[in-house]
């Protein structure tokens, strides 16, 4: 088991108080906005933390670049994936390189 599953069953068997307060710590350093893909439809419909979110669904369809790698998020759970904005969340992109 790895870093990010880890993680991620520790922050299931929290409560939803506590796992909000954990996104919400989690959201501060999302560097989502920075990113060459984040584009003026995404800023304003405020969509961002795509690595737990998923994709964007009404904003970014083109890759201009990534810089999830970078992300203090994606580095401290060790992330394997990127381009969540395009591709799904970390959870979904494991699942679907499972299938494989």
């Amino acid at each position: 088991m790895d870093t990010f599953e880890q993680w991620m069953g520790r922050y299931l068997e929290l409560n939803a108080h506590e796992r909000k307060a954990i996104l919400h710590d989690k959201m501060s350093v999302c560097t989502c906005t920075g990113c060459p893909s984040y584009n003026r439809c995404a800023r304003e419909k405020d969509e961002k933390f795509y690595c737990f979110n998923g994709k964007s669904m009404l904003c970014i369809s083109e890759d201009f670049g990534c810089t999830c790698k970078t992300c203090a998020v994606s580095q401290d759970l060790a992330m394997k994936y990127h381009d969540f904005c395009l591709k799904g969340s970390e959870t979904v992109q494991r699942y679907e390189h499972e299938l494989r």
